[in-house]
């Protein structure tokens, strides 16, 4: 009873940022000296829905090597977030695990890992760093245009002025992670490319 109240919180909570994301984005327009503003807005969201997919993913026990072992968070490239993740998430606890920022500089520095944000300037590296995450049961996020559709795991998008996200079911069931279906119900499901 209590986890199906913590669901739709989580649920109604998702929701909500989804439209006041959009609402933000709208009003404050990327130009000028409003352009650092705009961007500040859209990472803190883009910083939440982080947040919320560290909720409503399910890890295997395999992908930690303790009961107690934190939930990482690793920024692969340049940090689009600044503080923003740090101050977000430096005293959540998730499934009792506290919750751990580590910054890489370089796909093959990138150690144990349970949600991998993946920045534009990976752009090029990402069959290695999806063959990388996937081995490590990592979820690979990022905002690439066509991230998922190459095999990551979930990839922001603006439409309409909204932050959306759409997810690689495919890629997930590789990595052996499991996404609540409530998660699911928002996102844009996408197949891999042939290309991919």
């Amino acid at each position: 009873m209590q986890a199906h109240k913590t669901h739709e919180t989580i649920r109604s909570r998702v929701k909500a940022i989804c439209a006041t994301a959009g609402f933000l984005l709208l009003i404050v327009q990327p130009s000028g000296m409003y352009a650092q503003s705009a961007s500040e807005v859209e990472y803190r969201f883009k910083a939440v829905y982080l947040f919320n997919f560290l909720q409503l993913i399910e890890w295997p026990t395999t992908a930690f090597d303790s009961d107690e072992s934190p939930l990482v968070v690793g920024i692969l490239g340049k940090d689009p977030f600044g503080r923003l993740l740090d101050d977000l998430l430096k005293k959540e606890r998730i499934n009792e695990r506290p919750v751990v920022i580590r910054r890489f500089e370089d796909y093959e520095d990138v150690e144990k890992c349970h949600l991998l944000f993946v920045s534009d300037s990976e752009g090029d590296r990402i069959p290695a760093i999806l063959r990388q995450a996937q081995q490590r049961q990592a979820l690979t996020v990022s905002e690439i245009v066509g991230f998922a559709e190459r095999g990551g795991g979930i990839n922001f998008y603006i439409e309409n002025n909204r932050i959306k996200f759409e997810i690689n079911v495919d890629a997930l069931r590789r990595a052996d992670l499991h996404a609540s279906s409530k998660l699911l119900r928002l996102a844009r499901l996408v197949k891999p490319s042939k290309d991919g």
